[in-house]
């Protein structure tokens, strides 16, 4: 009994033990592997660029009241600008983020126009544009992806408007009108995305509409200048983001590691808008010599584009690409009414109707995923027709095709194996034509300057063969 007993148990303890070395070599499932998620909760700083259009009415009335002598409806003045910002974002949950901000906007471009009336009348002017505001408020976004945050913004806001100065000499003494420059305080709102390029810098693309309200200022001859005015400003930039990226308290599923196709074809769609710097000149003569430079005109527009890019080493991309721009201003125009006479001029705003260009691109890979590049090519560009009245002829100006060097730059990111986003800069300075006039007002109309364009894409890379 005692040996049987003994020889049950060494029996049960090898089998035990052959069963624990079976074991031991079956795979074992490792558990998840957990990565902090993206965390908004973070401060930041950054800078931009952009336009700021002013748009609105002013209306100038003689001292003690009376008949208006001069109004103006429609565009009031356009510049490129820079921002600069800071703020701080909370991320209240895994799709929620509110926030915080302040910036401050600043430009000196004016648009100046010169005339000369029946030979012996010289007028000169120079259109309101922005010298520099400021704006607090906040803002709160939803987060498409943990990368991509969609959000809206409202605050408070106060601009410094550089006005309107004109310059007249009528045969003898010159005559001044010149409307002081001003600090306008009114509200803003606006929408915008940003998308985090890395662990702590971030790329925004932003709209802010800021009514500035009812002003009124005294011309140094006693006239009163009042003006109804607001301020469209569309910013691209970068951001700065203080803090780690994630959170203790917030783990998931680590993503799997992007394997980014920088060589091939890709394909591409996106939008932005266009600043038209023209230099005009036209001629009636014995009437009119006209000459106008500056920003005169934007609009909304679409790129499609389709071009090819090859790694030529771990940090370096250089490419290939063609591109197609459409844009419309919405028929937008601008009227001005002299008193007296009661002479009315109106004229549609200058933009462009489509372009094509094609040249080549050399970028760097600050990582693996995120490019900054410059590019330079040649562009071809088709304004709209302009429509106009002047002195109560009415006429419209032919569509024309304008030519000239590209030249700019950008940032490019992936979010995907074979999707990435870009913001880009695009400034094209064309050759003058002098073959625009319509042959019933002006004898002699030509027209050149610059296209500034500013473009946010999504992008397909296709499969390499």
């Amino acid at each position: 009994m005692a040996r049987a007993v003994v020889v049950l148990g060494v029996a049960h303890v090898a089998a035990f033990a052959v069963t624990a070395a079976d074991a031991a070599d079956l795979p074992v499932k490792a558990p998840p592997r957990l990565a902090p998620v993206a965390n908004w909760t973070q401060f930041y700083v950054g800078a931009g660029l952009g336009f700021d259009f002013a748009s609105g009415r002013s209306n100038l009335t003689p001292v003690g009241g009376g008949p208006s002598l001069f109004s103006l409806d429609g565009l009031q003045g356009a510049d490129l600008g820079l921002s600069a910002f800071a703020g701080f974002d909370v991320q209240v949950g895994p799709r929620f983020v509110v926030g915080g901000f302040v910036d401050y906007d600043w430009s000196r471009q004016r648009t100046a126009v010169n005339a000369t009336l029946f030979g012996a009348a010289n007028l000169s002017a120079v259109m309101p544009s922005l010298d520099q505001g400021w704006t607090i408020g906040g803002r709160a976004g939803f987060l498409a992806t943990p990368d991509i945050l969609l959000y809206g913004l409202a605050g408070y806001s106060e601009m410094r408007i550089n006005n309107w100065s004109a310059t007249g000499t009528f045969g003898g003494p010159v005559f001044t009108m010149q409307e002081s420059a001003q600090t306008s305080r009114g509200y803003t709102v606006g929408a915008g995305a940003e998308y985090r390029l890395s662990s702590n810098v971030s790329l925004r693309g932003e709209y802010r509409y800021v009514a500035l309200g009812h002003n009124t200022t005294v011309d140094p001859l006693g006239a009163v200048w009042t003006t109804d005015l607001s301020e469209h400003v569309i910013r691209i930039g970068a951001a700065y983001r203080f803090g780690q990226f994630g959170g203790p308290a917030t783990t998931a599923a680590a993503a799997p590691a992007l394997n980014p196709a920088w060589t091939g074809v890709y394909v591409g769609a996106g939008i932005g808008g266009d600043a038209l710097t023209p230099h005009v000149a036209a001629s009636l003569p014995g009437a009119l010599d006209f000459n106008a430079a500056g920003l005169g005109g934007a609009d909304v527009g679409g790129t499609f584009t389709i071009g090819y890019d090859r790694q030529i080493a771990p940090k370096w991309v250089v490419g290939a690409f063609g591109l197609i721009d459409v844009a419309t201003n919405g028929g937008a125009s601008i009227t001005a009414t002299g008193a007296g006479a009661g002479t009315t001029v109106t004229s549609d705003l200058a933009s462009v109707k489509w372009g094509r260009s094609v040249g080549a691109r050399a970028g760097y890979l600050v990582s693996p995923e995120t490019l900054v590049y410059l590019l330079g090519g040649y562009t071809g560009s088709t304004a709209c027709s302009i429509t106009y009245s002047v002195f109560g002829i009415q006429s419209t100006s032919p569509e024309r095709e304008y030519h000239g060097a590209t030249f700019g730059g950008g940032f490019e990111r992936f979010f995907s194996d074979r999707i990435s986003a870009r913001a880009e800069y695009r400034m094209t300075h064309v050759a003058t034509r002098d073959d625009l006039t319509d042959g019933v007002l002006f004898t002699s109309v030509s027209a050149g300057g610059t296209i500034h364009t500013l473009r946010g894409s999504l992008v397909y890379h296709l499969p390499t063969p």
